[in-house]
């Protein structure tokens, strides 16, 4: 039996975070918040020229943070409010933080987030993949409102210079998100036109022959600020550490927020994006990777498909609008529209990981250096149109403060499969690979090409306070989900009632004690397999279930910019579906059961910035019979802590040095056959502002470590990320 108790290693960390915030935010609030040090009598200080943020009171669950430490949002309620009266545990990853640390994906800016497995594929670059609370992949809000993958390829994955903040509410959260996994959502909240002027231009070059060129300007158009805007774009060109695989992307994202009276806003928006990347997974088999082979490790740089076609990506265009309305004091009325239009394509390869190594004719070899491979092409498109309509009013009942929130969202998407084609393709020696044996054989359309989904919630939500000291939060939800396909008899119906409940006592220096329970509802998109040649079968699924129950205590004094938050919680989940071989079919799994505890701790100190977190996450599947094995890819530990400080007070203004450690405990494959090792890997930052120039050099994997990151049950390897170097400098304006 594993050992439940964390290690020692990992027991200080957690020890060293809640022993930080404390001492540190009172050593560094003993004199005035980020007032500079008195200069000698007759002497007289210049500083660099830096551009101030909003204060955090008056801080938006919407608008920018300061640093990494945010007071609001509105993830979990859909109204603003304070992050230490949401009975729920929620991390905010603020623009600041995603700079600082200069992720260039969803997964790396999620990689210092409490609860968050962010590599369960991998380097996959086909989609932004990652699992919450040991549950099934996190399902993603745009501003509130679901993303639901587009097509069956050819996703375009979030970027995540286009966001304000990036935050993860963790644990079943239907009453607010609608259909979402069991293991919570995370919700990406656009940048939006601001009332004070700010201009950024960022040129970047890095390792893989990075270069990317990216710009963030907003403010007012006329003098009365009634006419604000926002243009973000964004042109990358790059490679990856796999050979041939490369990174582009093309994002143009203006928008205009119109206020022609008090209490009346509309924000309307476009966003571009053209995505262009090479395959950088392969589906390596367990021997080469994890396990010792004739020829030695696989290498990591290997690229599994033939360099003169393999492709990946898309276009998509999106267009929308927000609209709020105040109807007197007490009422407000927001509506929510976005259309995306996107048009993805794919073609590559996978590695047939369950025949093993073969020879050069792709005959079994135990002492072989090739392996077989599977291509697969297709093109697709798809329509998917989300709207929201919200009704908010601010009541009071003798001692009790109301805000009460009914609404009704709805999504309806279409995919369309233009064409399909896939089969067996030639050996690869993969130790030296030779290419050009293959060329891209003509499509044809095959199994199911049209689909369509439509969706409705029906949502009722209040939070009472009571007093000043204790807040209930009460939701219902009632859902219908629909999906069907052209030219088949068979469509999935599915509907649910979804409730939260929590409540927080909101005690005397910040500390607010919390319980909730909570639940989800999600449908599973059929499957498709082939039983023989040219013969196609559906398979239908229940839609997945999760309840939760959680108890936690958050700590986010009022005029301090600094919290920490903890939570202990047990999660069921049912109807998993299990990942198969190719072509094959899928089972739901009965009962899953994850018990975990969670503590993250975020501050804004005059000479620091730091994050830091520590997870336990004990992930069983508990259906009666099954064996007793931690969930592959979860680990039971992990932790990790980023701190960026800043040498004005020493009388170096503008120097900033970072650093972070993350730590993924043992993982497994699900089988309790594989075990794959613990990891620890560094990262590093260097940044220089003076006036408006900023200059930063970041290190991702800063040694270098070559590690998989995680090992399948059906018996495929994929590799972590390595060391990744960026220089980046902006002009700010």
């Amino acid at each position: 039996m594993t050992n439940p108790h964390p290690p020692a290693r990992i027991r200080h960390i957690v020890q060293a975070v809640c022993l930080a915030f404390p001492l540190v935010a009172a050593a560094q609030t003993a004199t005035p918040s980020d007032a500079p040090a008195s200069a000698p009598t007759g002497t007289e200080t210049t500083l660099p020229a830096i551009r101030v943020k909003a204060a955090a009171q008056n801080e938006s669950a919407t608008g920018p943070v300061t640093g990494y430490s945010a007071k609001r949002s509105a993830t979990a309620t859909k109204t603003d409010t304070p992050l230490n009266e949401v009975p729920q545990s929620i991390s905010v990853i603020t623009a600041d933080q995603v700079r600082d640390q200069a992720s260039p994906n969803m997964q790396e800016a999620l990689r210092y987030t409490a609860g968050v497995r962010n590599e369960v594929y991998g380097i996959d670059n086909r989609g932004d993949y990652f699992a919450l609370r040991g549950g099934s992949e996190g399902s993603v809000l745009l501003d509130g409102l679901r993303l639901p993958l587009t097509g069956w390829w050819g996703v375009i994955r979030n970027e995540p210079f286009a966001f304000e903040r990036i935050e993860v509410l963790r644990g079943p959260a239907s009453v607010i998100a609608g259909q979402n996994g069991p293991g919570g959502v995370v919700n990406l909240v656009s940048k939006r036109p601001q009332t004070e002027t700010a201009r950024e231009v960022q040129v970047q070059l890095g390792t893989d022959d990075h270069k990317q060129l990216a710009a963030d300007l907003t403010g007012p158009l006329d003098a009365e600020g009634r006419l604000l805007y926002r243009l973000v774009a964004l042109k990358k060109d790059s490679g990856t550490q796999v050979n041939h695989a490369v990174d582009e992307r093309s994002y143009f994202a203006p928008s205009l927020t119109w206020k022609p009276a008090a209490g009346t806003s509309l924000n309307v928006y476009y966003q571009y994006q053209k995505d262009n990347t090479g395959n950088t997974n392969a589906f390596f088999p367990i021997q080469g990777t994890l396990t010792a082979a004739p020829n030695g490790p696989i290498p990591t740089d290997t690229f599994i498909g033939e360099p003169d076609w393999d492709r990946y990506g898309g276009e998509r265009q999106r267009v929308g609008y927000q609209l709020e309305q105040e109807l007197g004091s007490r009422w407000t009325v927001r509506h929510n529209l976005r259309h995306d239009r996107t048009e993805g394509y794919i073609r590559t390869m996978y590695a047939d990981w369950w025949t093993g190594f073969v020879d050069a004719t792709g005959s079994p070899d135990a002492n072989g250096r090739y392996l077989n491979r599977t291509w697969y092409a297709s093109d697709d498109d798809s329509e998917v149109t989300n709207g929201d309509l919200l009704l908010e009013g601010r009541l009071n009942f003798g001692a009790t403060r109301h805000t009460l929130l009914m609404g009704v969202d709805a999504m309806q998407a279409k995919w369309h499969k233009v064409d399909y084609a896939g089969g067996a393709a030639t050996p690869l020696d993969v130790y030296n690979p030779v290419y050009g044996s293959f060329p891209l054989p003509p499509l044809t359309v095959s199994g199911i090409t049209d689909s369509r989904a439509r969706n409705i919630g029906l949502l009722l939500q209040d939070q009472i306070k009571f007093g000043e000291r204790f807040v209930l939060v009460a939701g219902l939800r009632r859902d219908r989900a629909k999906l069907s396909t052209e030219g088949s008899s068979i469509s999935q119906d599915d509907s649910a009632t979804s409730k939260n409940l929590g409540g927080v006592v909101l005690a005397p220096g910040g500390v607010s004690p919390y319980i909730n329970y909570s639940e989800s509802f999600e449908p599973v998109a059929p499957a498709t397999y082939e039983t023989a040649p040219g013969t196609t079968l559906l398979q239908l699924f229940k839609p997945k279930r999760g309840r939760q129950v959680e108890a936690g205590v958050k700590w986010s004094p009022e005029n301090e910019r600094f919290s920490v938050s903890s939570a202990i919680y047990q999660l069921k989940e049912t109807n998993r579906v299990t990942t198969g071989l190719p072509n094959g079919p899928q089972q739901q799994l009965g009962e899953v059961t994850v018990k975990g505890f969670e503590i993250e701790g975020n501050a804004r100190l005059p000479a620091w910035d730091l994050t830091a977190q520590y997870t336990y996450m004990n992930a069983r599947e508990t259906t009666e019979g099954a064996a007793d094995h931690q969930l592959g890819s979860i680990p039971k530990n992990s932790a990790s802590v980023w701190a960026v400080h800043k040498f004005d007070p020493l009388g170096v203004p503008g120097l900033r040095a970072g650093a972070g450690v993350r730590h993924i405990g043992n993982t497994s494959d699900g089988t309790g056959n594989n075990t794959i090792s613990a990891v620890t890997v560094y990262d590093l930052l260097l940044a220089y502002d003076r006036g408006p120039w900023r200059l930063a050099f970041n290190v991702s994997n800063l040694t270098d470590k070559a590690y998989i990151a995680t090992c399948l049950s059906r018996g495929d390897c994929w590799f972590g990320p390595q060391r990744r170097g960026v220089l980046s400098l902006a002009y700010l304006w």
